[in-house]
């Protein structure tokens, strides 16, 4: 069912705008990360706030996105008010890091030692291509066109470094 016009106020008119908009909606805050609970206490929210607002929509082709604006506020708050008591719980708290103990500062300066090693030990177009993926995060495309080097020769410089690091570290 498509809604023609808003719904002018009356419940059996709001029921099948729910009816319509409840599985959207939900779907729509599943998206966006919300636990399933959450999704449908966020679509009974809107939907209220949609039934509250009812005489702010005219005109029928803007009812849809409409909805979908007061869903996303919905949203909004809902993260707002999840980062609040987030942030008023790690106030309460003051806890410090522990510092690394000097065996863990011993076992990653000798990883990354390793790595240097690995990366150093890479033919030097191999380590370019590699580097260029992984540190820059550029596409295989481009790397290919900053080298002059086709894609498919790209891909395999980067498999073939990540091979063989993966063989230097364990």
């Amino acid at each position: 069912m498509t809604v023609d016009v808003p719904f002018a106020g009356d419940v059996e008119d709001f029921r099948e705008v729910f009816l319509e908009y409840h599985p959207r909606l939900f779907r729509y805050f599943r998206s966006l990360g919300f636990a399933a609970e959450d999704a449908d206490d966020l679509c009974q929210t809107a939907l209220l706030n949609v039934y509250r607002a009812r005489g702010n929509v005219r005109d029928a082709t803007l009812f849809t996105p409409w909805v979908y604006s007061v869903a996303r506020n919905a949203a909004r708050d809902a993260w707002r008010r999840k980062n609040d008591a987030r942030s008023e719980s790690l106030e309460d708290r003051e806890v410090e890091a522990p510092a690394p103990s000097a065996e863990r500062e011993v076992v990653e300066k000798e990883k990354l030692d390793r790595v240097r090693a690995g990366l150093a030990a890479l033919p030097a177009r191999m380590r370019a291509c590699f580097l260029l993926r992984v540190q820059e995060e550029l596409p295989y495309e481009e790397i290919a066109e900053r080298l002059s080097l086709s894609a498919g020769t790209v891909k395999v410089q980067v498999w073939n470094a990540r091979r063989r690091l993966r063989e230097v570290l364990p």
